[in-house]
């Protein structure tokens, strides 16, 4: 498409909105000269430092201004931003730090001694800087030439970010955003959200390492300002929303629950013209919710470490529509090639940009048939295959990974198993590795959480296959009743008997307060798998 990069579109934001505000928050603010000018500075004092452009910086910081003044250091010079979940254990930056090789670290202060002290442990590492936010913060102070670093702009296919996977199943892997690829998620979101500009303002309660702040590089760079939330709670999000006249909510959908609950009855969130939310599904009786809360705002965002969203757009007026539409992630954006192939991995024929892939000569595809959604559909079931700008060129230092993912014609093979309607919208079933097997049967643990959301008593559930000594794995769900219902163990059993196949009730079902989640607020599915594969539950619903 466009060879503009991420790089020329930070500097440009930075002049042409001199006087609009950037950064919001309870201490004041910073316009978007005041924005530059510190970016340049940090940006300088790097250089001298001897960082070069393609050097990886990793990021391990809450929401907070100095994330913003670092991020637009590195976009307007060249440096390769690794932004990941403070969350995460010292070990765990300190590991992926190694696995990049990055130049600097910037994290909280409570964790920078210990990650220090793993990384100078090892020689390979040993020279790894590593400052507090604080001390990063400082190198923005007046001092140095405000200037850019005197070197020439990357290029497009020059590396922007590493996005690092979860790392549920092995060790994390660094997915390579391009400056092309980060731009072509910028225009994904420009072509799906309302237009942006001066005036517009984002609330990142959702992570800003993670989707939330890929959401807040459309807005900042199309001249709106960000509010950066350190500490997420559904009431003072929405004092925040209300104070500031937000106008976007990046969220994720065991936030937007939360949110949609406290909304309830208030009035003063009119301001609010875009919530887009993404990173993990959400029932179709959950998105129904917070339609009906926050009105004609939600945007369903799909994508992945390695195709960065919004890969496919589930849009306002879809959300305002209803009905088993909401099941569905959306449909691809302009930019996007869709296309759902069967196990055997056949390279599928190439189609137009834009296209769902579903028209014209394309590959075989697996039959379809299953109940998926609560209703029998005839669309073929295969594993989602995407191709695109926004899809990663390849893994950091993995070889073998990349010739995994990635086809000779540029396919990404998703690991989402999926499915594509006549009107083009995107139903993503289960993660591959997420099938259960029960019996000889496949089991999508998507359609069982779907059957026991509809309950009006349930407010959260996370289906998962445990070890069974008759049918190789069971089904098992955790669920989260809704305050103050009454909820057993056989409301859930039966409420699957009366929507699913037999074989698709979950023989184990234990009631909790609330469900573990992830550093970037995902449901922790596999590691409740893990946790309960590791020992004997007494069956129910035999």
């Amino acid at each position: 498409m466009t060879d503009t990069t991420l790089a020329v579109l930070t500097r440009r934001a930075h002049e042409r909105y001199p006087s609009a505000p950037a950064v919001l928050g309870a201490s004041g603010g910073l316009d978007f000269a005041a924005l530059g000018a510190a970016a340049r500075r940090i940006a300088y004092r790097l250089d001298r430092r001897g960082l070069r452009a393609g050097d990886r910086v990793l990021l391990a910081l809450a929401n907070c201004a100095e994330l913003m003044l670092c991020e637009h250091a590195l976009f307007g010079s060249g440096l390769v931003r690794v932004a990941v979940s403070e969350r995460l254990h010292p070990r765990e930056i300190a590991g992926i730090a190694a696995d990049c090789a990055a130049a600097l670290v910037v994290c909280e202060p409570a964790a920078a001694p210990a990650v220090r002290d793993l990384l100078h442990r090892d020689e390979a590492t040993a020279r790894t800087v590593v400052l507090p936010a604080a001390e990063a913060a400082a190198l923005a102070e007046p001092g140095v030439p405000d200037r850019w670093p005197d070197r020439p702009l990357p290029g497009a296919d020059d590396l922007a970010a590493l996005m690092y996977t979860s790392g549920s199943t092995g060790r994390p892997k660094g997915a390579m955003v391009s400056q092309r690829g980060w731009v072509a998620m910028l225009r994904g979101f420009w072509a799906a959200l309302p237009p942006l500009g001066p005036g517009d303002v984002a609330v990142h309660a959702a992570p800003m390492s993670h989707f939330g702040g890929s959401v807040g590089t459309a807005v900042t760079l199309r001249g709106g300002a960000a509010v950066p939330v350190r500490r997420f709670d559904p009431g003072a999000v929405l004092d925040t929303v209300a104070r500031h006249g937000a106008t976007v909510l990046p969220s994720v959908p065991t936030m937007l629950k939360s949110l949609t609950e406290a909304a309830a009855g208030r009035d003063d969130l009119g301001c609010l013209r875009a919530i887009p939310y993404g990173g993990s599904g959400i029932s179709a009786p959950a998105a129904a919710r917070a339609q009906q809360v926050f009105g004609t705002v939600l945007y369903q965002c799909y994508g992945l470490s390695e195709a960065l969203a919004p890969v496919t757009v589930l849009d306002a007026r879809d959300h305002a529509a209803g009905g088993p539409r909401l099941a569905a992630a959306g449909r691809p954006t302009p930019e996007v090639e869709i296309r759902i192939v069967p196990a055997d991995g056949q390279p599928p024929e190439a189609a137009a940009t834009g296209s769902v892939g579903q028209g014209g000569a394309g590959p075989a595809t697996a039959t379809g048939g299953s109940d998926v959604d609560g209703a029998a559909s005839s669309e073929p079931i295969g594993e989602v295959w995407l191709r695109g700008d926004c899809v990663l060129p390849g893994y950091w230092a993995r070889p073998e990974a990349t010739a995994a993912a990635r086809t000779p014609g540029g396919w990404f093979r998703t690991g989402d198993v999926g499915r594509i309607d006549a009107d083009g919208y995107l139903y993503l079933v289960d993660r591959i590795s997420d099938v259960i097997v029960s019996g000889g049967f496949t089991v999508y643990p998507s359609e069982v959480e779907r059957a026991i959301a509809e309950l009006p008593e349930v407010a959260d559930v996370v289906v998962f296959g445990v070890s069974h000594e008759r049918w190789g794995e069971a089904v098992a769900a955790l669920v989260v009743p809704a305050a103050g219902a009454a909820l057993s163990t056989a409301d859930v059993v039966q409420a699957c008997r009366d929507r699913l196949a037999s074989y698709k009730k979950p023989l184990q079902v234990e009631i909790a307060d609330s469900l573990p989640t992830s550093s970037t607020g995902k449901v922790a599915r596999r590691a409740l798998r893990a946790a309960a594969w590791a020992r004997h539950e007494r069956h129910v619903g035999q």
